[in-house]
Protein backbone atom coordinates (compact mmCIF):
# COMPACT_ATOMS: atom_id res chain seq x y z
CA UNK A 1 0.00 0.00 0.00
CA UNK A 2 1.45 3.38 -0.84
CA UNK A 3 2.54 5.81 1.79
CA UNK A 4 -0.17 8.38 0.92
CA UNK A 5 -3.37 5.81 1.00
CA UNK A 6 -1.96 5.08 4.63
CA UNK A 7 -1.59 8.56 5.62
CA UNK A 8 -5.80 8.81 3.77
CA UNK A 9 -6.86 5.91 5.96
CA UNK A 10 -5.29 7.59 9.03
CA UNK A 11 -6.43 10.97 8.50
CA UNK A 12 -10.24 9.41 7.95
CA UNK A 13 -9.56 6.98 10.76
CA UNK A 14 -8.80 9.75 13.30
CA UNK A 15 -11.74 11.69 11.84
CA UNK A 16 -14.37 9.07 12.31
CA UNK A 17 -13.57 8.52 15.48
CA UNK A 18 -12.75 11.91 17.34
CA UNK A 19 -14.37 14.31 14.77
CA UNK A 20 -17.78 15.32 16.90
CA UNK A 21 -15.29 15.07 20.41
CA UNK A 22 -12.68 17.57 18.83
CA UNK A 23 -15.87 19.94 17.08
CA UNK A 24 -17.43 19.95 20.97
CA UNK A 25 -13.64 21.01 22.16
CA UNK A 26 -12.64 23.35 19.79
CA UNK A 27 -16.46 25.26 19.22
CA UNK A 28 -16.02 25.54 23.15
CA UNK A 29 -12.80 26.84 22.94
CA UNK A 30 -13.67 29.29 20.06
CA UNK A 31 -16.86 30.49 22.19
CA UNK A 32 -14.37 31.18 25.49
CA UNK A 33 -11.50 32.95 23.41
CA UNK A 34 -12.99 36.29 25.17
CA UNK A 35 -14.37 34.57 27.85
CA UNK A 36 -13.86 37.30 30.51
CA UNK A 37 -15.18 40.08 27.99
CA UNK A 38 -18.64 37.99 27.35
CA UNK A 39 -18.95 37.38 31.24
CA UNK A 40 -18.66 40.94 31.76
CA UNK A 41 -21.25 41.79 29.00
CA UNK A 42 -23.70 38.98 30.11
CA UNK A 43 -23.28 39.69 33.77
CA UNK A 44 -23.13 43.68 34.07
CA UNK A 45 -25.18 43.52 37.26
CA UNK A 46 -22.30 41.56 38.97
CA UNK A 47 -19.51 42.98 37.79
CA UNK A 48 -19.93 46.74 37.36
CA UNK A 49 -19.95 49.05 39.59
CA UNK A 50 -20.59 52.58 40.36
CA UNK A 51 -17.32 54.45 41.19
CA UNK A 52 -17.60 56.66 43.95
CA UNK A 53 -14.83 58.71 45.85
CA UNK A 54 -13.51 56.52 47.81
CA UNK A 55 -13.84 52.34 48.20
CA UNK A 56 -14.71 50.93 51.94
CA UNK A 57 -11.98 49.35 54.51
CA UNK A 58 -11.54 46.16 52.95
CA UNK A 59 -12.47 44.35 56.52
CA UNK A 60 -15.54 45.20 56.11
CA UNK A 61 -15.77 44.28 52.32
CA UNK A 62 -15.29 40.54 54.03
CA UNK A 63 -17.48 40.67 56.98
CA UNK A 64 -20.18 41.74 54.72
CA UNK A 65 -19.76 38.64 52.50
CA UNK A 66 -18.85 36.37 55.81
CA UNK A 67 -22.45 37.89 57.55
CA UNK A 68 -24.05 37.11 54.29
CA UNK A 69 -22.91 33.46 53.29
CA UNK A 70 -22.20 32.56 57.09
CA UNK A 71 -21.90 28.37 56.06
CA UNK A 72 -18.94 29.37 53.25
CA UNK A 73 -15.53 30.01 53.88
CA UNK A 74 -13.46 32.20 51.42
CA UNK A 75 -10.92 30.57 48.99
CA UNK A 76 -9.69 33.60 47.40
CA UNK A 77 -10.47 37.42 46.29
CA UNK A 78 -10.28 38.55 42.45
CA UNK A 79 -9.42 42.43 43.55
CA UNK A 80 -11.12 45.05 41.26
CA UNK A 81 -8.57 46.15 38.78
CA UNK A 82 -10.73 49.29 37.82
CA UNK A 83 -13.19 51.83 39.64
CA UNK A 84 -15.73 50.28 38.04
CA UNK A 85 -15.05 46.66 39.16
CA UNK A 86 -16.58 44.71 42.04
CA UNK A 87 -14.92 42.18 44.27
CA UNK A 88 -14.74 38.21 43.35
CA UNK A 89 -15.12 35.91 46.07
CA UNK A 90 -14.50 32.44 45.41
CA UNK A 91 -16.75 30.59 48.35
CA UNK A 92 -16.45 26.89 49.40
CA UNK A 93 -19.07 25.26 51.73
CA UNK A 94 -18.22 22.36 54.25
CA UNK A 95 -20.35 20.28 51.85
CA UNK A 96 -17.49 20.87 49.07
CA UNK A 97 -20.16 23.16 47.24
CA UNK A 98 -19.00 26.16 45.44
CA UNK A 99 -20.05 30.12 44.62
CA UNK A 100 -18.69 33.23 43.21
CA UNK A 101 -19.57 35.78 45.25
CA UNK A 102 -19.72 39.89 43.90
CA UNK A 103 -19.46 42.75 45.85
CA UNK A 104 -19.18 46.49 45.84
CA UNK A 105 -16.30 47.48 47.04
CA UNK A 106 -17.62 51.13 47.35
CA UNK A 107 -20.80 50.22 49.45
CA UNK A 108 -19.59 46.92 50.54
CA UNK A 109 -23.35 45.46 49.00
CA UNK A 110 -22.97 42.07 48.00
CA UNK A 111 -24.39 42.00 44.46
CA UNK A 112 -24.89 38.11 43.70
CA UNK A 113 -23.63 35.26 44.13
CA UNK A 114 -23.66 32.14 41.55
CA UNK A 115 -22.08 28.22 40.69
CA UNK A 116 -19.72 29.53 37.98
CA UNK A 117 -19.81 25.71 36.34
CA UNK A 118 -23.82 26.97 35.91
CA UNK A 119 -23.37 30.28 33.91
CA UNK A 120 -22.80 30.24 30.13
CA UNK A 121 -19.55 31.13 30.01
CA UNK A 122 -18.85 28.69 32.67
CA UNK A 123 -19.99 25.88 31.62
CA UNK A 124 -18.32 26.55 28.09
CA UNK A 125 -15.11 26.89 29.70
CA UNK A 126 -15.52 23.52 32.49
CA UNK A 127 -16.43 21.66 29.03
CA UNK A 128 -13.22 23.11 27.21
CA UNK A 129 -11.11 22.09 29.90
CA UNK A 130 -12.11 18.59 31.25
CA UNK A 131 -15.57 17.80 29.87
CA UNK A 132 -17.11 18.19 33.84
CA UNK A 133 -15.38 14.74 34.34
CA UNK A 134 -12.30 16.28 36.28
CA UNK A 135 -9.07 14.75 35.52
CA UNK A 136 -10.51 11.93 33.85
CA UNK A 137 -11.90 14.85 31.17
CA UNK A 138 -8.77 16.33 31.15
CA UNK A 139 -7.31 13.15 29.83
CA UNK A 140 -9.96 12.89 27.19
CA UNK A 141 -9.05 16.21 26.18
CA UNK A 142 -5.53 15.39 25.72
CA UNK A 143 -6.00 12.49 23.93
CA UNK A 144 -8.27 14.79 21.88
CA UNK A 145 -5.47 17.22 21.31
CA UNK A 146 -2.84 14.33 19.90
CA UNK A 147 -5.78 13.11 17.54
CA UNK A 148 -6.26 17.06 16.10
CA UNK A 149 -2.46 17.33 16.01
CA UNK A 150 -2.17 14.14 13.95
CA UNK A 151 -4.96 14.70 11.86
CA UNK A 152 -3.25 18.40 10.86
CA UNK A 153 0.02 16.68 9.87
CA UNK A 154 -1.63 14.26 8.00
CA UNK A 155 -3.81 16.54 6.32
CA UNK A 156 -0.93 18.69 5.44
CA UNK A 157 0.60 15.62 3.68
CA UNK A 158 -2.38 15.12 1.58
CA UNK A 159 -2.52 18.87 0.57
CA UNK A 160 -2.80 18.17 -3.45
CA UNK A 161 -0.98 21.86 -3.42
CA UNK A 162 1.86 20.70 -3.11
CA UNK A 163 2.26 19.42 -6.52
CA UNK A 164 0.93 22.91 -7.67
CA UNK A 165 0.13 25.71 -5.69
CA UNK A 166 -3.07 26.71 -7.51
CA UNK A 167 -4.79 23.38 -7.72
CA UNK A 168 -4.35 23.26 -3.77
CA UNK A 169 -6.33 26.79 -3.42
CA UNK A 170 -8.98 26.14 -6.04
CA UNK A 171 -12.84 25.81 -5.62
CA UNK A 172 -14.37 24.34 -8.45
CA UNK A 173 -17.66 25.71 -7.69
CA UNK A 174 -19.56 24.54 -10.60
CA UNK A 175 -18.68 21.01 -10.13
CA UNK A 176 -20.96 18.75 -7.98
CA UNK A 177 -21.33 19.28 -4.38
CA UNK A 178 -19.47 16.59 -2.79
CA UNK A 179 -16.45 18.41 -4.97
CA UNK A 180 -16.88 21.75 -3.99
CA UNK A 181 -16.82 20.15 -0.43
CA UNK A 182 -13.68 18.60 -0.96
CA UNK A 183 -12.25 21.79 -2.51
CA UNK A 184 -13.83 23.64 0.67
CA UNK A 185 -11.81 21.07 2.57
CA UNK A 186 -8.53 20.85 1.56
CA UNK A 187 -8.45 24.75 1.25
CA UNK A 188 -9.94 25.39 4.76
CA UNK A 189 -7.55 22.50 5.93
CA UNK A 190 -4.44 23.97 5.04
CA UNK A 191 -5.06 27.53 5.54
CA UNK A 192 -5.96 26.77 9.51
CA UNK A 193 -3.28 23.88 9.35
CA UNK A 194 -0.47 25.88 11.01
CA UNK A 195 -2.64 27.08 14.17
CA UNK A 196 -4.34 23.95 14.90
CA UNK A 197 -0.81 22.49 15.13
CA UNK A 198 0.27 25.30 17.60
CA UNK A 199 -3.17 25.29 19.46
CA UNK A 200 -3.51 21.22 19.75
CA UNK A 201 0.27 20.92 20.76
CA UNK A 202 0.02 23.45 23.22
CA UNK A 203 -3.22 22.29 24.53
CA UNK A 204 -1.84 18.55 25.05
CA UNK A 205 1.49 20.39 26.77
CA UNK A 206 -1.26 22.65 28.95
CA UNK A 207 -2.80 19.14 30.32
CA UNK A 208 0.51 17.11 30.58
CA UNK A 209 1.47 20.00 32.91
CA UNK A 210 -1.22 19.52 35.00
CA UNK A 211 -0.38 16.12 35.80
CA UNK A 212 3.33 16.72 36.24
CA UNK A 213 4.60 15.70 40.58
CA UNK A 214 5.45 19.17 40.65
CA UNK A 215 1.60 20.75 40.35
CA UNK A 216 0.77 17.50 42.34
CA UNK A 217 2.78 17.44 46.26
CA UNK A 218 0.61 16.55 49.02
CA UNK A 219 0.27 19.12 51.38
CA UNK A 220 0.68 19.25 54.67
CA UNK A 221 -2.19 20.14 56.99
CA UNK A 222 -2.04 22.84 59.44
CA UNK A 223 -4.24 23.01 62.44
CA UNK A 224 -6.18 26.42 62.77
CA UNK A 225 -4.97 28.60 65.34
CA UNK A 226 -7.67 28.93 68.33
CA UNK A 227 -7.76 32.98 68.04
CA UNK A 228 -8.76 35.41 65.55
CA UNK A 229 -6.03 36.22 62.67
CA UNK A 230 -5.06 39.75 62.72
CA UNK A 231 -7.52 42.70 60.18
CA UNK A 232 -7.70 41.94 56.55
CA UNK A 233 -6.27 45.74 56.01
CA UNK A 234 -3.76 45.34 58.03
CA UNK A 235 -2.27 42.11 56.71
CA UNK A 236 -2.57 43.99 53.44
CA UNK A 237 -0.10 46.89 54.12
CA UNK A 238 2.21 44.21 55.56
CA UNK A 239 1.59 42.32 51.91
CA UNK A 240 2.26 45.97 50.07
CA UNK A 241 5.59 46.91 52.08
CA UNK A 242 7.97 43.97 50.69
CA UNK A 243 6.43 45.32 47.15
CA UNK A 244 5.02 49.00 47.21
CA UNK A 245 5.36 49.28 43.27
CA UNK A 246 2.96 45.89 42.98
CA UNK A 247 -0.52 46.04 42.41
CA UNK A 248 -2.50 42.87 44.31
CA UNK A 249 -4.71 41.69 41.98
CA UNK A 250 -5.62 38.00 43.67
CA UNK A 251 -5.98 36.51 47.70
CA UNK A 252 -5.70 33.28 48.11
CA UNK A 253 -6.62 31.34 51.72
CA UNK A 254 -4.91 28.06 51.22
CA UNK A 255 -7.27 25.23 52.50
CA UNK A 256 -4.18 23.02 53.75
CA UNK A 257 -2.23 25.82 55.19
CA UNK A 258 -4.51 27.40 57.00
CA UNK A 259 -2.91 29.99 58.72
CA UNK A 260 -0.87 31.34 55.74
CA UNK A 261 -2.14 33.80 52.86
CA UNK A 262 -1.02 34.83 49.69
CA UNK A 263 -1.01 37.82 47.67
CA UNK A 264 -0.45 37.92 43.95
CA UNK A 265 1.11 40.98 42.52
CA UNK A 266 0.93 43.04 39.40
CA UNK A 267 4.28 44.27 38.63
CA UNK A 268 4.55 47.94 36.20
CA UNK A 269 6.05 46.48 32.90
CA UNK A 270 6.32 43.13 34.02
CA UNK A 271 6.92 40.82 31.16
CA UNK A 272 4.89 37.87 32.66
CA UNK A 273 2.22 37.24 30.00
CA UNK A 274 -0.91 35.73 31.06
CA UNK A 275 0.38 35.50 34.49
CA UNK A 276 1.34 37.66 37.87
CA UNK A 277 4.06 35.36 39.40
CA UNK A 278 4.64 38.13 41.78
CA UNK A 279 3.73 37.48 44.77
CA UNK A 280 4.16 37.91 49.29
CA UNK A 281 3.11 35.09 51.56
CA UNK A 282 2.57 36.00 55.33
CA UNK A 283 1.03 33.91 58.49
CA UNK A 284 -2.42 35.90 59.04
CA UNK A 285 -2.10 35.35 62.53
CA UNK A 286 1.19 36.69 63.10
CA UNK A 287 1.66 39.22 59.83
CA UNK A 288 5.15 37.62 59.74
CA UNK A 289 5.86 37.65 55.90
CA UNK A 290 7.02 34.14 54.98
CA UNK A 291 8.08 34.56 51.19
CA UNK A 292 8.20 37.16 48.96
CA UNK A 293 9.13 36.09 45.29
CA UNK A 294 8.73 39.36 42.95
CA UNK A 295 9.39 38.31 39.28
CA UNK A 296 9.20 41.68 36.54
CA UNK A 297 10.57 38.87 33.64
CA UNK A 298 10.40 34.97 34.53
CA UNK A 299 14.26 33.17 34.57
CA UNK A 300 13.08 29.77 35.10
CA UNK A 301 12.49 27.42 32.40
CA UNK A 302 9.26 26.31 33.77
CA UNK A 303 7.44 30.05 33.97
CA UNK A 304 9.13 30.71 30.75
CA UNK A 305 7.16 27.53 28.97
CA UNK A 306 4.22 28.53 31.07
CA UNK A 307 3.75 32.09 29.70
CA UNK A 308 4.86 30.38 26.16
CA UNK A 309 1.61 27.69 26.07
CA UNK A 310 -0.69 30.31 27.24
CA UNK A 311 0.41 32.65 24.63
CA UNK A 312 0.12 30.56 22.14
CA UNK A 313 -2.87 28.39 22.98
CA UNK A 314 -4.80 31.38 23.94
CA UNK A 315 -3.59 33.37 20.98
CA UNK A 316 -2.91 36.41 22.96
CA UNK A 317 0.82 36.72 21.62
CA UNK A 318 -0.65 39.33 18.95
CA UNK A 319 -3.40 41.35 21.25
CA UNK A 320 -6.74 41.48 19.59
CA UNK A 321 -6.13 40.82 15.98
CA UNK A 322 -4.80 37.22 17.22
CA UNK A 323 -7.41 36.32 19.76
CA UNK A 324 -10.24 37.53 16.72
CA UNK A 325 -8.38 34.68 14.56
CA UNK A 326 -8.19 32.59 17.03
CA UNK A 327 -12.24 32.67 17.14
CA UNK A 328 -12.49 31.65 14.02
CA UNK A 329 -9.94 29.37 14.16
CA UNK A 330 -11.87 27.34 16.25
CA UNK A 331 -14.74 26.95 14.04
CA UNK A 332 -12.67 25.40 11.26
CA UNK A 333 -13.00 21.85 12.43
CA UNK A 334 -16.75 21.86 12.20
CA UNK A 335 -16.48 23.08 8.88
CA UNK A 336 -13.75 20.49 8.05
CA UNK A 337 -16.29 18.14 9.93
CA UNK A 338 -19.36 18.86 7.54
CA UNK A 339 -17.01 18.98 4.55
CA UNK A 340 -15.32 15.80 5.20
CA UNK A 341 -18.41 13.83 5.56
CA UNK A 342 -19.67 14.73 2.52
CA UNK A 343 -16.90 13.55 0.98
CA UNK A 344 -16.71 10.72 2.76
CA UNK A 345 -20.70 10.10 2.01
CA UNK A 346 -19.55 10.22 -1.78
CA UNK A 347 -16.72 8.16 -1.92
CA UNK A 348 -18.74 5.46 -0.19
CA UNK A 349 -21.36 5.70 -2.45
CA UNK A 350 -19.10 5.06 -5.40
CA UNK A 351 -17.45 1.95 -3.81
CA UNK A 352 -20.75 0.65 -3.62
CA UNK A 353 -22.26 1.31 -6.75
CA UNK A 354 -19.40 -0.01 -8.72
CA UNK A 355 -14.76 -0.07 -8.44
CA UNK A 356 -15.11 1.04 -12.02
CA UNK A 357 -17.31 3.85 -11.38
CA UNK A 358 -14.97 4.35 -7.98
CA UNK A 359 -12.01 4.50 -10.69
CA UNK A 360 -13.21 6.69 -12.98
CA UNK A 361 -14.13 9.25 -10.39
CA UNK A 362 -11.01 9.69 -9.16
CA UNK A 363 -9.32 9.40 -12.67
CA UNK A 364 -11.94 12.46 -13.55
CA UNK A 365 -11.47 14.52 -10.35
CA UNK A 366 -8.55 14.58 -8.06
CA UNK A 367 -8.31 12.81 -4.97
CA UNK A 368 -10.43 13.85 -1.97
CA UNK A 369 -9.51 12.64 1.18
CA UNK A 370 -11.59 10.91 3.87
CA UNK A 371 -11.74 14.62 5.72
CA UNK A 372 -13.11 14.59 10.33
CA UNK A 373 -15.74 12.76 11.41
CA UNK A 374 -18.36 10.40 10.08
CA UNK A 375 -22.25 11.29 10.29
CA UNK A 376 -23.76 10.38 7.07
CA UNK A 377 -27.41 10.48 8.63
CA UNK A 378 -26.87 13.60 8.69
CA UNK A 379 -26.52 13.97 4.51
CA UNK A 380 -30.17 13.08 3.80
CA UNK A 381 -30.25 11.63 0.16
CA UNK A 382 -26.59 11.95 -0.54
CA UNK A 383 -26.16 8.02 -1.76
CA UNK A 384 -28.78 9.18 -4.24
CA UNK A 385 -26.65 11.95 -5.98
CA UNK A 386 -26.05 11.21 -9.49
CA UNK A 387 -22.45 10.35 -10.87
CA UNK A 388 -21.07 13.46 -12.49
CA UNK A 389 -20.80 12.67 -16.17
CA UNK A 390 -18.93 16.22 -16.48
CA UNK A 391 -15.94 18.60 -14.93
Amino acid sequence: MKFRNLVLKLHGAIGILMGLLLVVITLSGASIVFHEELDRTLNRSLWSVTPQATQISPDLILASVQKELPNFSVQSIRWPQKPDESYLFQMKAKDGNELQTFVDPYTGEVLGSRVWERSLIGFLYVLHHDLFVGKVGMIIVGIAGVSLLLMAITGAILWTGWRKLTKGFKVRWNAPLPLVSYDIHKIGGIVSNFFLLIISFTGVSITILHFLPMFNQPVQVQAALQQPPLAFSKLLRKADAPMPDGKTTYVSFSEAQLQNLTFRKKLPNQQTGYFDFSSVELNRYSGEVLKVNKVSKPEDAMSKLMIILADFHFGIFGGLPTRIFYMFIGFMPTVLLITGIITWQRRRYLRQVSPTLMDFQIKKYPKFSCGMGILPVLILGMGKMPIPQNG
